[in-house]
């Protein structure tokens, strides 16, 4: 790991800043180098990068370390936020203040660079299963998406080009929660049906990647749906993962699933029309290579 120095960034390529670096930046900075961009990755603890992947040491809740922000040329800033738990005071210091402080020190420059902010689809109160897009309304119940929803208003202020990305359930590092309870000898009930709303971290990233290269010929939007193509009922996931380990369906005990996250099914055709590709449009393919067939 080698840290940003202003030698460092005289080279002519265009350099894309990924504030938060962590699991889903680290997957991002190879996908940019290969396109042809320069990568800074910058977070409190640096020395947590790869050793190939140049570091700026911020805190986004200290606004006079940012000052580095403005003193570079970035082509491109990937936000990626988070929040030390899950309560009111650590959203609101993280995604709120934090991303205003990211904001008000790239304004600072003579042309503000090209923002990507990581959302949520919590911004979504839909609890009835319906459809909904970047044009639905967004009255979301938990304190969660209404964070996001006043992080991304910030957005709408900023001197240079910003969209959001409202990411759905993020997987695929590991087999997951999911797995795991069907090990326990538990299924989500089918009734009521409760829809899931996921994408692969992988795809995450190459969205990044993509968005930045699409926003060189073409205007972004505000805000984009970041799912999969197939939003599925979870009791569905869990019964074709069942399937697939080689257990007993009928000996699994139901249990009702959380609905914190709401009930709705998102729509992807936003981001698709920009010319994105899915490298896991289902959960089937991204579960595949996670969980083994059983062989019985």
């Amino acid at each position: 790991m080698s840290d940003v120095s202003d030698s460092s960034l005289t080279t002519m390529k265009p350099t894309v800043l990924i504030v938060g670096c962590g699991e889903l930046g680290i997957t991002t900075a190879p996908l940019l180098r290969a396109q042809g961009y320069h990568v800074v990755g910058a977070r409190r603890s640096v020395e947590r990068l790869p050793s190939d992947l140049e570091s700026l040491a911020i805190d986004v809740q200290d606004a006079d370390s940012l000052q580095a922000l403005a003193a570079h040329p970035w082509s491109a800033v990937i936000v990626t936020l988070t929040a030390d738990s899950f309560n009111p005071v650590a959203y609101e210091e993280s995604y709120v203040e934090g991303l205003r402080n990211v904001l008000s020190a790239l304004a600072q420059q003579s042309e503000p660079p090209l923002v990507l902010f990581a959302s949520s689809t919590s911004v979504y109160g839909q609890n009835d299963g319906s459809w909904v897009d970047e044009g639905s309304e967004t009255l979301p119940a938990g304190f969660s998406g209404k964070t996001m929803l006043r992080a991304e208003a910030l957005l709408h202020d900023y001197p240079g080009d910003a969209t959001a990305i409202r990411f759905g359930g993020i997987y695929g590092r590991s087999a997951g929660r999911l797995v795991q309870r069907l090990n326990q000898g538990q299924i989500y009930s089918a009734a009521p049906v409760l829809y899931s709303n996921r994408i692969h971290y992988r795809d995450c990233a190459s969205i990044f990647t993509h968005l930045i290269q699409h926003a060189s010929t073409q205007q972004l939007s505000d805000c984009y749906l970041a799912v999969d193509h197939q939003p599925t009922p979870l009791h569905e996931v869990m019964r074709w993962l069942a399937i697939r380990m080689g257990l007993d369906i009928q000996t699994l005990e139901e249990t009702a699933a959380s609905t914190r996250g709401g009930n709705k099914r998102c729509r992807n055709a936003r981001l698709v029309a920009t010319g994105f590709r899915f490298a896991y449009p289902d959960f089937t393919a991204g579960f595949t290579p996670l969980v083994p067939a059983s062989e019985e």
